[in-house]
């Protein structure tokens, strides 16, 4: 009886460079902002529209930054110039465009690689639940940025522009990081808020329809039952909260027949409730999709 043989049939060590596990979520990031920045639809197109409705509001600061409007008032109740209003109005377009973009790109997220199978895939490789989390997370984050904080700030540059003096400049200064508060603000909210919606449906359809209503329906029944109730209800409407703090923060009011005025306390609270809600649903999801599917790690 012969000997038996071992024949080389080719196998080599890998020879690569080895990444630190901790690094694992810049993979799903990548990924993540590639997907988004696919075809017109999803993000370019409103990434374009946005840069227009600052581009408009920058040419107001422009051409009409010393007359005076009597919807702004100050803190003394007497009308303010658009230059000092508008920067607090700057979520109002801005909030319209990113719930846009939220519908096409966040909303889909999770639930979507739960209806393809994905996780399967995810996990079989050896992902850990934080690193899809946090890989999606800073995915979107990302591309909302440029949506929703892009345009506070170049508002608060135009405004400094329009300084008249260098004492006014200095005077001025705080408008950048009320504007970056501004805009981070928005961003959590249309980036991380859907993705916990998502998170809720395994069917991408249906977790659109599910943000859109609670956005659309709920948001807007909060802020009708805020006029015969209280004013804190109202922050249960996003848009509105943070439109709140964006006035509480450059002191402007609305000169209007019907006001509601919404503490910042609330809608802060109602703000940073919702981005926990969906981080913990998010978590939520992804664990159970770990241990109920192939593979996995600790």
């Amino acid at each position: 009886m012969s000997a038996g043989q071992i024949y080389d049939l080719g196998y080599k060590r890998y020879v690569g460079s080895r990444r630190s596990v901790g690094t694992r979520w810049t993979v799903i990031m990548r990924h993540q902002v590639a997907s988004s920045w696919k075809t017109w639809w999803r993000f370019k197109i409103w990434l374009v529209a946005a840069a227009l409705a600052t581009a408009v509001a920058s040419g107001v600061l422009l051409l009409a930054s010393d007359k005076i409007i009597k919807m702004f008032v100050g803190m003394s109740g007497k009308a303010m110039r658009i230059a000092d209003g508008l920067l607090s109005l700057s979520p109002a377009w801005d909030c319209k465009i990113g719930f846009i973009v939220s519908l096409t790109i966040g909303a889909r997220v999770i639930a979507g690689d739960v209806q393809t199978g994905a996780f399967t895939f995810y996990f079989a490789r050896s992902l850990r639940p934080r690193d899809y989390v946090i890989g999606k997370l800073v995915g979107l984050i990302v591309m909302m940025s440029l949506v929703m904080l892009g345009g506070p700030l170049v508002l608060a540059a135009v405004r400094l522009g329009l300084s008249e003096s260098q004492a006014e400049l200095i005077a001025l200064l705080p408008v950048v990081p009320k504007s970056l508060a501004i805009g981070v603000l928005g961003t959590l909210i249309y980036a991380v808020v859907p993705l916990g919606f998502s998170a809720l449906i395994t069917n991408r359809s249906y977790a659109v329809a599910l943000w859109a209503a609670y956005y659309l329906l709920i948001g807007h029944v909060a802020l009708g039952l805020a006029f015969v109730t209280h004013p804190v209800v109202a922050a249960l409407d996003l848009p509105t909260a943070l439109g709140a703090v964006a006035r509480d923060l450059f002191d402007v009011h609305l000169n209007s027949f019907v006001k509601l005025d919404i503490p910042i306390s609330a809608a802060l609270i109602s703000i940073f409730a919702h981005v926990a809600a969906a981080i913990g649903l998010m978590f939520w999801r992804v664990r159970h999709a770990q241990q109920t599917g192939v593979g996995g790690a600790s």
